[in-house]
Protein backbone atom coordinates (compact mmCIF):
# COMPACT_ATOMS: atom_id res chain seq x y z
CA UNK A 1 0.00 0.00 0.00
CA UNK A 2 1.40 3.43 -0.94
CA UNK A 3 2.93 5.22 2.37
CA UNK A 4 0.53 8.65 1.51
CA UNK A 5 -2.58 5.75 1.72
CA UNK A 6 -1.17 4.60 4.88
CA UNK A 7 -1.30 8.06 6.50
CA UNK A 8 -4.80 8.33 5.47
CA UNK A 9 -5.81 5.20 6.71
CA UNK A 10 -4.70 6.25 10.12
CA UNK A 11 -6.11 9.37 10.70
CA UNK A 12 -9.21 7.84 9.84
CA UNK A 13 -8.73 4.80 12.48
CA UNK A 14 -7.37 7.82 14.65
CA UNK A 15 -10.56 9.73 14.12
CA UNK A 16 -13.07 6.99 14.79
CA UNK A 17 -11.22 5.90 17.83
CA UNK A 18 -11.27 9.81 19.13
CA UNK A 19 -14.76 9.77 17.80
CA UNK A 20 -15.82 6.64 20.52
CA UNK A 21 -13.63 7.71 22.97
CA UNK A 22 -16.27 11.01 23.22
CA UNK A 23 -19.64 9.55 22.38
CA UNK A 24 -18.45 6.84 25.51
CA UNK A 25 -16.98 9.31 27.70
CA UNK A 26 -18.19 9.01 30.86
CA UNK A 27 -20.06 11.81 33.24
CA UNK A 28 -17.76 13.98 35.01
CA UNK A 29 -14.86 14.40 32.90
CA UNK A 30 -13.91 17.74 34.21
CA UNK A 31 -14.22 20.08 37.75
CA UNK A 32 -18.04 20.84 38.72
CA UNK A 33 -18.68 24.06 40.16
CA UNK A 34 -21.19 24.74 42.73
CA UNK A 35 -22.28 28.75 42.87
CA UNK A 36 -23.10 30.03 45.87
CA UNK A 37 -25.04 32.92 46.10
CA UNK A 38 -23.65 34.43 49.77
CA UNK A 39 -20.16 35.30 50.53
CA UNK A 40 -17.72 33.22 52.28
CA UNK A 41 -18.47 32.42 55.32
CA UNK A 42 -21.97 31.70 54.99
CA UNK A 43 -23.79 29.20 56.49
CA UNK A 44 -24.99 27.69 52.45
CA UNK A 45 -20.85 28.49 51.68
CA UNK A 46 -19.47 26.25 54.68
CA UNK A 47 -21.87 24.10 53.97
CA UNK A 48 -21.20 23.81 50.90
CA UNK A 49 -17.45 24.01 50.84
CA UNK A 50 -17.98 20.66 53.80
CA UNK A 51 -19.84 18.99 50.29
CA UNK A 52 -16.62 19.75 48.29
CA UNK A 53 -14.00 18.53 50.62
CA UNK A 54 -15.92 15.06 50.97
CA UNK A 55 -16.62 14.71 47.97
CA UNK A 56 -12.97 14.21 46.77
CA UNK A 57 -13.76 10.72 48.31
CA UNK A 58 -16.09 10.01 46.10
CA UNK A 59 -15.81 11.93 42.86
CA UNK A 60 -12.87 11.92 40.47
CA UNK A 61 -12.68 15.50 39.73
CA UNK A 62 -12.39 18.10 41.80
CA UNK A 63 -15.69 20.36 43.15
CA UNK A 64 -15.26 23.57 43.26
CA UNK A 65 -17.29 26.54 45.17
CA UNK A 66 -17.95 29.99 43.09
CA UNK A 67 -19.88 32.37 44.99
CA UNK A 68 -21.73 34.68 43.16
CA UNK A 69 -23.46 37.31 45.85
CA UNK A 70 -25.92 39.86 44.75
CA UNK A 71 -29.56 40.89 44.44
CA UNK A 72 -30.53 38.27 47.40
CA UNK A 73 -29.71 34.84 45.22
CA UNK A 74 -30.71 36.52 41.42
CA UNK A 75 -27.31 36.89 40.41
CA UNK A 76 -26.09 33.09 41.70
CA UNK A 77 -29.77 31.76 39.86
CA UNK A 78 -28.94 33.70 36.50
CA UNK A 79 -25.25 32.39 36.61
CA UNK A 80 -26.48 28.82 36.67
CA UNK A 81 -29.70 29.32 33.86
CA UNK A 82 -26.48 31.62 31.42
CA UNK A 83 -24.37 28.25 31.76
CA UNK A 84 -25.09 24.97 29.63
CA UNK A 85 -27.08 22.17 30.81
CA UNK A 86 -24.21 19.83 31.30
CA UNK A 87 -23.98 19.20 35.50
CA UNK A 88 -21.09 20.83 35.45
CA UNK A 89 -23.16 24.02 37.06
CA UNK A 90 -24.76 23.81 40.27
CA UNK A 91 -26.78 25.55 42.44
CA UNK A 92 -26.51 25.67 46.20
CA UNK A 93 -30.18 26.34 46.76
CA UNK A 94 -31.67 27.74 50.00
CA UNK A 95 -35.39 28.62 50.97
CA UNK A 96 -35.09 31.87 50.84
CA UNK A 97 -34.89 31.81 47.17
CA UNK A 98 -39.18 31.33 46.81
CA UNK A 99 -39.26 34.59 48.47
CA UNK A 100 -36.04 36.07 45.93
CA UNK A 101 -38.22 35.00 42.93
CA UNK A 102 -41.74 35.67 44.39
CA UNK A 103 -40.83 39.48 44.96
CA UNK A 104 -37.69 40.47 42.55
CA UNK A 105 -39.96 39.88 39.50
CA UNK A 106 -36.24 38.61 37.82
CA UNK A 107 -37.86 36.55 35.50
CA UNK A 108 -36.57 33.36 36.74
CA UNK A 109 -38.78 30.54 38.61
CA UNK A 110 -38.24 27.88 40.40
CA UNK A 111 -39.42 25.68 37.60
CA UNK A 112 -36.17 26.50 35.63
CA UNK A 113 -34.25 24.38 38.66
CA UNK A 114 -33.73 20.45 38.52
CA UNK A 115 -33.66 19.82 42.36
CA UNK A 116 -31.22 17.16 42.81
CA UNK A 117 -30.85 16.66 46.75
CA UNK A 118 -31.99 18.32 50.13
CA UNK A 119 -28.77 17.75 52.16
CA UNK A 120 -29.84 19.82 55.55
CA UNK A 121 -33.02 21.36 57.24
CA UNK A 122 -32.85 23.78 60.10
CA UNK A 123 -35.59 23.89 61.91
CA UNK A 124 -36.97 27.17 62.45
CA UNK A 125 -37.15 28.84 66.22
CA UNK A 126 -38.46 31.60 67.97
CA UNK A 127 -35.12 32.88 70.18
CA UNK A 128 -35.84 35.50 73.50
CA UNK A 129 -33.26 36.89 75.64
CA UNK A 130 -33.13 35.12 78.82
CA UNK A 131 -32.82 38.18 81.26
CA UNK A 132 -35.64 39.64 80.13
CA UNK A 133 -39.41 39.06 80.97
CA UNK A 134 -40.30 37.21 77.84
CA UNK A 135 -38.49 34.01 78.12
CA UNK A 136 -40.71 31.28 77.13
CA UNK A 137 -43.85 31.07 74.56
CA UNK A 138 -45.96 31.22 77.24
CA UNK A 139 -44.33 34.61 78.04
CA UNK A 140 -44.40 35.50 74.59
CA UNK A 141 -48.13 35.19 73.96
CA UNK A 142 -49.20 36.85 76.87
CA UNK A 143 -46.73 39.87 76.59
CA UNK A 144 -47.98 40.05 72.59
CA UNK A 145 -51.98 39.95 73.62
CA UNK A 146 -51.16 42.87 76.10
CA UNK A 147 -49.68 44.80 73.91
CA UNK A 148 -52.32 44.48 71.25
CA UNK A 149 -49.99 43.74 68.07
CA UNK A 150 -46.92 46.13 69.08
CA UNK A 151 -44.46 43.36 70.57
CA UNK A 152 -42.05 43.61 68.29
CA UNK A 153 -40.33 40.96 66.65
CA UNK A 154 -36.66 41.03 65.48
CA UNK A 155 -35.39 38.89 61.77
CA UNK A 156 -33.59 39.88 58.41
CA UNK A 157 -35.69 41.34 55.66
CA UNK A 158 -39.12 41.88 54.69
CA UNK A 159 -40.51 39.26 52.85
CA UNK A 160 -37.68 36.91 53.50
CA UNK A 161 -37.95 33.30 55.45
CA UNK A 162 -38.43 34.33 58.71
CA UNK A 163 -40.49 37.10 58.32
CA UNK A 164 -43.17 34.60 56.63
CA UNK A 165 -42.16 32.20 59.87
CA UNK A 166 -43.29 35.04 62.20
CA UNK A 167 -46.46 35.85 60.19
CA UNK A 168 -47.31 32.05 60.05
CA UNK A 169 -47.14 31.71 63.73
CA UNK A 170 -48.80 35.25 64.93
CA UNK A 171 -51.65 33.15 62.94
CA UNK A 172 -51.21 30.01 64.40
CA UNK A 173 -51.18 31.65 68.39
CA UNK A 174 -53.55 33.98 67.48
CA UNK A 175 -51.66 37.20 68.27
CA UNK A 176 -50.23 39.71 66.20
CA UNK A 177 -46.92 41.68 66.19
CA UNK A 178 -44.64 43.91 64.31
CA UNK A 179 -41.81 42.71 62.51
CA UNK A 180 -38.57 44.96 62.57
CA UNK A 181 -36.29 43.75 59.80
CA UNK A 182 -32.72 44.87 60.14
CA UNK A 183 -29.63 44.40 57.45
CA UNK A 184 -28.73 41.12 58.62
CA UNK A 185 -29.39 38.45 61.41
CA UNK A 186 -26.39 39.73 63.31
CA UNK A 187 -27.53 42.84 63.96
CA UNK A 188 -30.89 41.34 64.38
CA UNK A 189 -29.87 39.39 67.32
CA UNK A 190 -27.30 42.29 68.54
CA UNK A 191 -30.67 44.03 69.25
CA UNK A 192 -32.64 41.52 70.74
CA UNK A 193 -29.72 41.44 73.29
CA UNK A 194 -30.00 44.93 74.15
CA UNK A 195 -34.01 44.08 74.52
CA UNK A 196 -34.49 46.30 71.76
CA UNK A 197 -37.47 43.39 70.99
CA UNK A 198 -39.31 40.63 72.75
CA UNK A 199 -38.79 37.34 69.70
CA UNK A 200 -36.14 37.43 67.11
CA UNK A 201 -37.26 34.46 64.52
CA UNK A 202 -34.29 32.37 63.38
CA UNK A 203 -32.47 29.01 64.08
CA UNK A 204 -31.15 27.55 66.73
CA UNK A 205 -27.89 27.96 65.78
CA UNK A 206 -28.08 31.40 66.43
CA UNK A 207 -27.78 31.19 70.20
CA UNK A 208 -24.64 29.06 69.95
CA UNK A 209 -21.90 31.50 71.43
CA UNK A 210 -24.81 33.86 72.57
CA UNK A 211 -25.47 32.79 76.53
CA UNK A 212 -27.55 35.98 76.87
CA UNK A 213 -29.99 34.68 74.14
CA UNK A 214 -32.06 31.46 74.60
CA UNK A 215 -34.55 29.20 72.25
CA UNK A 216 -38.05 29.57 73.99
CA UNK A 217 -39.37 26.97 71.22
CA UNK A 218 -38.57 25.29 68.31
CA UNK A 219 -40.76 24.21 64.98
CA UNK A 220 -39.95 20.61 64.77
CA UNK A 221 -41.20 17.02 65.60
CA UNK A 222 -39.23 16.18 68.26
CA UNK A 223 -36.79 18.19 70.64
CA UNK A 224 -33.29 18.33 68.77
CA UNK A 225 -30.69 16.88 70.84
CA UNK A 226 -28.75 19.69 70.97
CA UNK A 227 -31.33 21.65 73.02
CA UNK A 228 -33.05 18.88 74.85
CA UNK A 229 -34.59 21.23 77.19
CA UNK A 230 -36.35 23.55 74.44
CA UNK A 231 -40.15 22.25 74.04
CA UNK A 232 -41.45 22.37 70.92
CA UNK A 233 -44.48 24.14 69.59
CA UNK A 234 -46.38 20.40 68.76
CA UNK A 235 -45.72 19.70 72.56
CA UNK A 236 -47.49 23.23 73.28
CA UNK A 237 -50.31 22.62 71.25
CA UNK A 238 -49.82 24.54 67.85
CA UNK A 239 -49.48 22.49 64.50
CA UNK A 240 -45.79 24.00 63.82
CA UNK A 241 -43.66 20.86 62.90
CA UNK A 242 -42.09 21.17 59.65
CA UNK A 243 -40.85 24.62 59.52
CA UNK A 244 -37.32 24.65 57.87
CA UNK A 245 -34.77 26.46 56.52
CA UNK A 246 -33.72 23.69 54.10
CA UNK A 247 -30.33 23.78 51.94
CA UNK A 248 -29.88 21.97 48.61
CA UNK A 249 -28.64 21.67 45.60
CA UNK A 250 -30.18 22.18 41.55
CA UNK A 251 -29.10 22.09 38.04
CA UNK A 252 -30.44 23.90 35.12
CA UNK A 253 -33.86 22.16 33.53
CA UNK A 254 -32.83 19.86 30.57
CA UNK A 255 -29.88 18.45 32.12
CA UNK A 256 -28.83 15.04 30.95
CA UNK A 257 -29.88 12.42 32.96
CA UNK A 258 -26.47 10.71 33.08
CA UNK A 259 -24.93 13.84 34.75
CA UNK A 260 -28.18 13.88 37.37
CA UNK A 261 -28.18 10.44 38.31
CA UNK A 262 -24.22 11.07 39.11
CA UNK A 263 -24.40 14.23 41.13
CA UNK A 264 -27.71 12.52 43.04
CA UNK A 265 -25.58 9.45 43.95
CA UNK A 266 -22.67 12.10 45.02
CA UNK A 267 -24.73 14.04 47.73
CA UNK A 268 -26.41 10.50 48.96
CA UNK A 269 -23.06 9.33 49.57
CA UNK A 270 -21.93 12.69 50.99
CA UNK A 271 -25.09 12.43 53.42
CA UNK A 272 -24.11 9.09 54.55
CA UNK A 273 -20.26 10.22 55.41
CA UNK A 274 -19.55 10.46 59.32
CA UNK A 275 -17.77 13.36 58.43
CA UNK A 276 -20.64 15.02 57.27
CA UNK A 277 -23.01 13.63 60.10
CA UNK A 278 -20.87 15.14 62.72
CA UNK A 279 -20.66 18.67 61.00
CA UNK A 280 -24.32 18.86 60.47
CA UNK A 281 -24.70 18.04 63.95
CA UNK A 282 -22.51 20.26 65.52
CA UNK A 283 -24.30 23.50 63.86
CA UNK A 284 -27.10 22.52 65.18
CA UNK A 285 -28.97 21.68 62.46
CA UNK A 286 -30.50 17.98 60.68
CA UNK A 287 -28.44 16.06 57.97
CA UNK A 288 -30.93 14.86 55.59
CA UNK A 289 -30.99 13.15 51.81
CA UNK A 290 -34.25 14.23 50.30
CA UNK A 291 -34.10 13.33 46.41
CA UNK A 292 -35.57 14.41 42.96
CA UNK A 293 -39.10 13.98 44.05
CA UNK A 294 -39.44 14.88 47.68
CA UNK A 295 -37.55 17.97 47.76
CA UNK A 296 -39.28 19.21 44.47
CA UNK A 297 -42.52 18.37 46.69
CA UNK A 298 -41.22 20.48 49.33
CA UNK A 299 -40.17 23.47 47.27
CA UNK A 300 -43.91 23.53 46.20
CA UNK A 301 -45.43 23.35 49.16
CA UNK A 302 -42.97 26.03 50.51
CA UNK A 303 -43.78 28.43 47.17
CA UNK A 304 -47.89 28.08 47.83
CA UNK A 305 -47.28 28.86 51.51
CA UNK A 306 -44.72 31.43 50.57
CA UNK A 307 -47.42 33.37 48.38
CA UNK A 308 -50.27 33.03 50.94
CA UNK A 309 -48.33 35.05 53.66
CA UNK A 310 -46.69 37.50 51.40
CA UNK A 311 -50.05 38.72 50.29
CA UNK A 312 -51.29 38.14 54.02
CA UNK A 313 -49.00 40.77 54.56
CA UNK A 314 -49.34 43.01 51.76
CA UNK A 315 -46.21 42.32 50.42
CA UNK A 316 -46.81 40.68 47.36
CA UNK A 317 -50.07 42.52 45.84
CA UNK A 318 -50.91 41.66 42.49
CA UNK A 319 -50.53 39.36 40.10
CA UNK A 320 -48.47 40.05 37.00
CA UNK A 321 -51.25 40.08 34.42
CA UNK A 322 -53.11 42.58 36.42
CA UNK A 323 -49.54 44.62 37.15
CA UNK A 324 -48.86 44.28 33.43
CA UNK A 325 -52.70 46.53 32.96
CA UNK A 326 -51.42 48.84 35.35
CA UNK A 327 -48.68 49.48 33.49
CA UNK A 328 -50.48 49.86 29.95
CA UNK A 329 -53.24 51.99 31.88
CA UNK A 330 -50.98 54.40 33.33
CA UNK A 331 -49.10 54.76 30.06
CA UNK A 332 -51.80 55.55 28.58
CA UNK A 333 -53.20 58.27 31.22
CA UNK A 334 -49.95 59.79 31.03
CA UNK A 335 -49.72 59.89 27.30
CA UNK A 336 -53.10 61.30 27.43
CA UNK A 337 -52.04 63.99 29.90
CA UNK A 338 -49.12 64.85 27.68
CA UNK A 339 -50.60 65.20 24.63
CA UNK A 340 -53.43 67.67 26.11
CA UNK A 341 -50.66 69.60 27.87
CA UNK A 342 -48.99 70.62 24.46
CA UNK A 343 -52.65 71.24 22.89
CA UNK A 344 -52.57 73.36 25.17
CA UNK A 345 -49.75 75.48 25.23
CA UNK A 346 -49.78 75.75 21.39
CA UNK A 347 -53.35 77.55 22.02
CA UNK A 348 -52.19 79.77 24.97
CA UNK A 349 -48.77 79.78 24.63
CA UNK A 350 -47.02 79.72 21.61
CA UNK A 351 -43.70 80.87 21.90
CA UNK A 352 -42.83 78.07 25.00
CA UNK A 353 -43.68 75.44 22.14
CA UNK A 354 -39.79 74.28 21.34
CA UNK A 355 -38.18 71.78 20.42
CA UNK A 356 -36.37 71.59 24.08
CA UNK A 357 -39.43 71.59 26.14
CA UNK A 358 -41.34 68.69 23.67
CA UNK A 359 -38.72 66.59 24.85
CA UNK A 360 -38.38 67.92 28.35
CA UNK A 361 -42.19 67.06 29.33
CA UNK A 362 -41.85 64.20 27.35
CA UNK A 363 -38.89 63.17 29.56
CA UNK A 364 -40.82 64.32 32.43
CA UNK A 365 -43.85 62.14 31.68
CA UNK A 366 -41.76 58.38 30.54
CA UNK A 367 -39.83 59.20 34.18
CA UNK A 368 -43.54 59.43 36.26
CA UNK A 369 -44.02 56.34 34.64
CA UNK A 370 -40.64 54.68 35.06
CA UNK A 371 -41.51 55.73 38.98
CA UNK A 372 -44.87 54.11 38.86
CA UNK A 373 -42.87 50.48 37.62
CA UNK A 374 -40.60 51.34 40.72
CA UNK A 375 -43.90 50.51 43.31
CA UNK A 376 -44.00 47.28 41.84
CA UNK A 377 -40.44 46.45 42.68
CA UNK A 378 -40.00 44.72 46.17
CA UNK A 379 -39.20 46.29 49.26
CA UNK A 380 -35.23 47.01 50.49
CA UNK A 381 -33.95 45.45 53.67
CA UNK A 382 -34.83 48.28 55.94
CA UNK A 383 -36.60 51.79 54.42
CA UNK A 384 -33.32 53.49 54.69
CA UNK A 385 -31.47 50.86 52.91
CA UNK A 386 -30.73 50.36 49.08
CA UNK A 387 -33.54 48.41 47.53
CA UNK A 388 -34.01 47.18 43.99
CA UNK A 389 -35.77 50.07 43.41
CA UNK A 390 -33.58 52.92 45.11
CA UNK A 391 -30.89 53.13 41.87
CA UNK A 392 -33.67 53.66 39.34
CA UNK A 393 -35.29 56.34 41.48
CA UNK A 394 -32.27 58.13 41.71
CA UNK A 395 -32.20 58.30 37.93
CA UNK A 396 -35.53 59.66 37.97
CA UNK A 397 -35.03 62.60 40.08
CA UNK A 398 -32.22 63.47 38.01
CA UNK A 399 -34.12 63.37 35.22
CA UNK A 400 -37.05 65.32 36.67
CA UNK A 401 -34.51 67.97 37.88
CA UNK A 402 -32.79 68.78 34.88
CA UNK A 403 -35.80 68.91 32.11
CA UNK A 404 -37.19 71.27 34.84
CA UNK A 405 -34.70 73.20 35.09
CA UNK A 406 -34.77 72.89 31.20
CA UNK A 407 -38.62 74.03 30.69
CA UNK A 408 -37.93 77.13 33.16
CA UNK A 409 -34.93 78.39 31.41
CA UNK A 410 -37.04 78.37 27.99
CA UNK A 411 -40.28 79.92 30.03
CA UNK A 412 -38.03 82.62 31.34
CA UNK A 413 -36.72 83.38 28.02
CA UNK A 414 -39.23 82.31 25.59
CA UNK A 415 -38.40 82.28 21.34
CA UNK A 416 -40.26 85.26 19.93
CA UNK A 417 -40.87 84.14 16.67
CA UNK A 418 -43.87 82.09 15.95
CA UNK A 419 -43.00 78.26 16.01
CA UNK A 420 -43.04 76.75 11.98
CA UNK A 421 -45.93 74.54 11.35
CA UNK A 422 -43.04 71.75 10.92
CA UNK A 423 -42.12 72.10 14.31
CA UNK A 424 -46.04 72.28 15.80
CA UNK A 425 -46.05 69.08 14.40
CA UNK A 426 -42.99 66.80 15.92
CA UNK A 427 -44.99 66.91 19.29
CA UNK A 428 -47.91 65.31 17.27
CA UNK A 429 -45.44 62.67 16.41
CA UNK A 430 -43.83 62.05 19.15
CA UNK A 431 -46.91 61.51 20.87
CA UNK A 432 -48.43 59.28 18.11
CA UNK A 433 -44.51 57.75 18.52
CA UNK A 434 -44.72 56.75 21.83
CA UNK A 435 -48.09 55.14 21.71
CA UNK A 436 -46.74 53.16 18.92
CA UNK A 437 -43.53 52.30 21.32
CA UNK A 438 -46.08 50.96 24.16
CA UNK A 439 -47.63 49.13 22.12
CA UNK A 440 -45.09 47.18 20.45
CA UNK A 441 -42.96 46.50 23.20
CA UNK A 442 -44.89 43.98 24.73
CA UNK A 443 -44.27 42.09 20.75
CA UNK A 444 -40.28 43.54 20.41
CA UNK A 445 -39.35 43.19 23.53
CA UNK A 446 -37.38 46.18 25.26
CA UNK A 447 -34.33 46.41 23.49
CA UNK A 448 -35.54 46.46 19.73
CA UNK A 449 -38.43 48.66 20.39
CA UNK A 450 -36.22 51.30 22.36
CA UNK A 451 -33.68 51.00 19.62
CA UNK A 452 -36.56 52.00 16.69
CA UNK A 453 -38.18 54.76 18.72
CA UNK A 454 -34.69 56.24 19.67
CA UNK A 455 -33.41 56.41 15.80
CA UNK A 456 -37.30 57.47 15.14
CA UNK A 457 -37.06 60.22 17.81
CA UNK A 458 -34.16 61.50 16.23
CA UNK A 459 -35.38 61.42 12.65
CA UNK A 460 -38.58 63.60 13.81
CA UNK A 461 -36.47 66.11 14.88
CA UNK A 462 -35.32 66.34 11.72
CA UNK A 463 -31.35 65.58 13.04
CA UNK A 464 -30.07 64.30 10.23
CA UNK A 465 -26.17 62.72 11.19
CA UNK A 466 -27.02 59.35 10.76
CA UNK A 467 -24.15 57.92 12.17
CA UNK A 468 -24.05 59.90 15.38
CA UNK A 469 -28.31 58.72 15.31
CA UNK A 470 -27.01 55.16 15.14
CA UNK A 471 -24.07 54.98 18.11
CA UNK A 472 -25.59 56.98 20.62
CA UNK A 473 -28.86 54.18 19.88
CA UNK A 474 -26.87 51.06 20.21
CA UNK A 475 -24.88 52.98 22.88
CA UNK A 476 -27.84 53.34 24.86
CA UNK A 477 -29.49 49.75 24.65
CA UNK A 478 -25.79 48.35 25.12
CA UNK A 479 -25.76 50.44 28.80
CA UNK A 480 -29.62 49.64 29.55
CA UNK A 481 -28.07 46.15 29.29
CA UNK A 482 -25.39 45.99 31.46
CA UNK A 483 -27.20 48.63 34.11
CA UNK A 484 -30.37 47.17 34.19
CA UNK A 485 -29.80 43.69 33.26
CA UNK A 486 -26.72 42.39 34.49
CA UNK A 487 -26.09 44.96 37.49
CA UNK A 488 -29.56 45.49 39.03
CA UNK A 489 -30.98 42.54 37.63
CA UNK A 490 -33.90 44.19 36.43
CA UNK A 491 -36.13 42.27 34.00
CA UNK A 492 -36.39 44.30 30.56
CA UNK A 493 -38.86 42.83 28.55
CA UNK A 494 -38.22 40.28 25.59
CA UNK A 495 -39.43 39.75 22.62
CA UNK A 496 -43.04 37.65 22.55
CA UNK A 497 -42.01 35.04 20.35
CA UNK A 498 -38.88 33.95 22.87
CA UNK A 499 -40.62 33.80 26.06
Amino acid sequence: MHHSAKNILAKIILGLLLGATLLWAKFPEKPITIIVHSKPGSAIDITTRQIANLSRKYCPVPILVENKSGASGVVAMRTVLNRKADGYTVLAATKSFISTILLTKSGITMNDFFFLACMVVDPEALITNRHSKVRTLEDIIRDAKAKHGKQRWLGPLVGGVDHLMAIKTWEILGIKGEWIPYEGGSDALAALMGMQGAVYVGNPVDVLGRPDLMVAVVASPQRLPQFPETPTFIEKGYPLKHEVLWRGYAVRIGTNAEAINYLTELFRKVSRDSAWLKFVHSTAAQPVFYDHPQFTRMVNHDQKEAIKYLEKAGILKVSDKTQKKSYLFSAVILGLIYFGLLLATYFLKREWLTGDTVIAAFLIFLGIFLYRMTLFFPVGKLTSTVGPASIPRLWIYGLWFFNLWLIVSVIKHPQSEKPAKGNVLIPIRLVILMIVYVIVIKFLGYYLSTLLFLIGGAYLLNYRKHGLIAVVAISYILFSYLVFYKILQVPLPKMLWFH
